[in-house]
């Protein structure tokens, strides 16, 4: 995904389309954190505003992570859209917004999109019925649900602490 600066030019304003599979299998060796990555679907249209090349994107696939609590894996479907900025003059770039600087010949838009699946990967996954899958292993958690409704029951008193509420209580009488 990779457009040279000459051939953008000579196309002028006019829009083009992007449909591509991208497979980030070698970024992703640096990746411990993601175990494996479907290639990905981009699709989209690209077009150049001045000095401006802006990138209206769809981006799509299936990342496998660790389950957070059997290590199992976990398929994790993504979908996301995103608009990308990349200028061609360094006069027209101003640092804060979201834009790519562009330093050399051509525009490369596969690391940002390998920047984006990034930041689609949640912080952590839990396989449907791992919970169930411990409890026969003799572990058992307490799940979200059990946390909650244990926060919704009356808060219990420490039996050490009963004497003071009950001072407290005559006090207030």
């Amino acid at each position: 995904m990779k457009w040279a600066i000459a051939q953008l030019i000579k196309q002028g304003s006019e829009i083009f389309e992007i449909n591509e599979l991208v497979d980030f299998t070698d970024i992703l060796k640096k990746n411990d954190e993601i175990r494996k990555l479907s290639k990905v679907k981009v699709t989209g249209t690209g077009q150049l505003q001045g000095k401006k090349v802006i990138f209206n994107i769809h981006i799509e696939g299936v990342m496998t992570l660790p389950c957070a609590l059997t290590l199992d894996d976990v398929d994790y479907p993504y979908s996301m859209d995103s608009v990308e900025i990349f200028v061609l003059d360094s006069e027209s770039y101003q640092e804060g917004d979201d834009e790519y600087l562009v330093t050399g010949t051509t525009v490369e838009l596969a690391p940002v999109v390998w920047q984006n699946i990034v930041l689609q990967k949640p912080l952590r996954v839990v396989k449907e019925g791992a919970y169930e899958e411990l409890k026969k292993q003799g572990i058992e958690l307490e799940s979200e649900d059990d946390l909650h409704e244990s926060i919704d029951d009356k808060p219990k008193v420490d039996p050490r602490l009963a004497v003071l509420s009950k001072l407290l209580n005559d006090t207030q009488e």
